[in-house]
């Protein structure tokens, strides 16, 4: 008995209400009306897709790649989506992850709206209260007619209760009558995608989709540390700063990618175009059963619109997420490290990681035991240096990154580890050698006098030079010696195998110049004398 007489009440007074402006509505009219929150079960629609991050491949030219998922069910195929993705140069990539289904459209602009005008959908009861009961619990906007007169009423859809449709804003509910009602325009929801079968079956009620699209504000510095170990092995360990001021990340994968991409025209691009880049992303660091999804079921759309309707009233803005945080701020004064793109990326990941937007992380890549070496380079003038050279053996390639270098309690050096491939080697600076003694002598041997002239009443003479480089190891191992010296003449002699070169660019006779390179091997307390030749000429005096 009481429940009938609650029913009688709700129905007579949401009547009531519908016989004024939904704005005019009173605060006691609305006491009498059970607008009880929805169950927690009912309270998030269904068919809005919240596709989370699951994966983010990370470069280190501040842009990340995204890729993120998620199942919704659909009406008639389609799908809405709250918040479109600050994609670059304006694109995202949509996809089925199922098999035999395909997203053929993707749109996006200011919501989806229905005209009940028998065109677009019957102007009949149940085919509003279908299409009213999938946008449950989301913002609409309801054009109606009341007495005559055409209005529209905007809130979150609370109900239906009868013919009438409850809306709730601004902490205020009212009811629009159902038969009234000519237009539906879902708001806040900017993105519609429709999902087809390819074998002409029914569009699925559920399906699983997914998002891949490339943005900025998120980075990642590489930082090496190097370990002596003994003579010949080192322990090479590879850390990845992250600095996230993109968006939250939950539970994904986080791929740090060695090698950036080149995108020419990031500035001018059509979408379509970097749709096609976006794809190419995604077939490096996807996993590979879900490569073929993205190369062959993806749907590129533009987001550059925004609707003149989110300047109305009652109806409240939810903009896509910003552009990131200023990265460069995050950055401070830190160099820039160059390194070379590849086709091919070396990817290391770190699964199940949680990093939420503005917060930053190291995380330890990897741990490798490598062999390693001594060199000595002599450029004379300019004293003897030591390197060390990394052998990389290894699986993957090193990126580019300042390496610390320590040897028990003792650091060695800090410098640039360069770009190496695998099965490449990379020389890292330690320090001056002092161990290794070296001295140059050079007098003048030869001249012929007046030799050429260039012109009348000018003479150059031809003057011979030879010099001796002086080398002495007093390492307690063998020493690897590289001597690379540039003469200001035309190198003609050298001994020990000494290889001259003439620098193609500087030819003419004045302004000619070499250089001797050789590589030495000296035994401990080893001592080796280098001569070497080369001719210049100079103004007769």
């Amino acid at each position: 008995m009481h429940a009938k007489l609650l029913l009688i009440a709700v129905t007579w007074t949401m009547m009531c209400a519908a016989c004024a402006p939904a704005d005019e509505l009173r605060a006691a009219d609305k006491a009498k009306i059970d607008l009880s929150k929805p169950d927690p079960a009912e309270a998030e629609n269904p068919h809005v897709w919240k596709p989370k991050v699951r994966s983010v491949a990370v470069f280190k030219n501040g842009m990340g790649f995204f890729m993120r998922e998620g199942e919704v069910a659909t009406r008639d195929g389609w799908a809405l989506a709250r918040q479109i993705p600050p994609a670059a140069f304006g694109t995202l990539a949509i996809y089925s992850l199922n098999k035999d289904e395909v997203v053929d459209v993707v749109g996006s602009g200011p919501g989806e709206t229905v005209e009940f005008d028998g065109i677009d959908a019957a102007a009949d009861n149940n085919v509003r209260r279908a299409r009213l009961e999938a946008c449950r619990s989301l913002n609409v906007q309801l054009t109606y007619k009341h007495q005559g007169a055409e209005r529209t009423a905007a809130g979150k859809m609370v109900s239906i209760s009868g013919d009438y449709v409850v809306l709730e804003s601004n902490s205020n509910s009212f009811a629009v009558p159902l038969g009234g009602i000519t237009r539906l325009q879902v708001l806040e929801l900017p993105l519609r995608v429709h999902v087809a079968a390819e074998k002409d079956a029914k569009p699925p009620a559920a399906t699983k989709l997914g998002m891949a699209y490339l943005r900025k504000g998120i980075v990642w510095i590489p930082e090496y540390s190097l370990k002596v170990v003994d003579e010949h092995t080192a322990e090479l360990t590879l850390r990845g700063t992250v600095i996230n001021e993109a968006e939250d990340l939950v539970h994904c994968d986080v791929n740090f990618v060695v090698g950036v991409p080149h995108f020419t025209h990031s500035d001018y691009m059509a979408p379509i175009a970097v749709g096609q880049v976006i794809r190419t992303i995604g077939a490096a660091v996807a996993p590979r059963e879900m490569q073929s999804q993205i190369m062959n079921r993806a749907a590129i759309t533009s987001n550059m619109q925004r609707s003149d309707q989110f300047d109305q009233p009652q109806i409240v803005e939810t903009p896509a997420d910003g552009k990131g945080g200023n990265l460069q701020a995050a950055l401070g004064n830190l160099p820039k490290l160059e390194s070379p793109g590849s086709s091919d990326y070396t990817v290391y990941t770190r699964h199940d990681m949680t990093l939420r937007c503005g917060e930053r992380a190291i995380v330890t890549l990897f741990v490798k035991r490598i062999r390693y070496s001594h060199l000595y380079r002599w450029s004379p003038p300019q004293p003897m240096e030591h390197f060390l050279v990394l052998r990389n053996d290894t699986d993957t390639a090193w990126t580019t990154g300042p390496c610390l270098a320590v040897s028990g309690d003792r650091p060695l050096s800090e410098d640039l580890l360069k770009y190496t491939p695998r099965g490449g080697q990379a020389e890292l600076p330690v320090t001056a050698a002092i161990n290794i003694s070296h001295e140059k002598t050079e007098t003048e041997t030869d001249r012929r006098l007046k030799a050429h002239s260039p012109s009348s009443g000018v003479f150059l003479d031809l003057v011979t030079l030879s010099g001796e480089l002086r080398l002495k190891n007093f390492e307690r191992v063998k020493a690897t010696v590289v001597v690379e010296f540039s003469v200001p003449g035309k190198p003609t002699e050298a001994s020990h195998e000494g290889k001259p070169a003439a620098d193609p660019d500087r030819l003419e006779l004045r302004s000619r110049s070499g250089t001797i390179r050789w590589v030495l091997e000296l035994d401990p307390n080893e001592s080796k004398l280098l001569r070497y030749k080369y001719e210049r000429f100079v103004p007769s005096s």
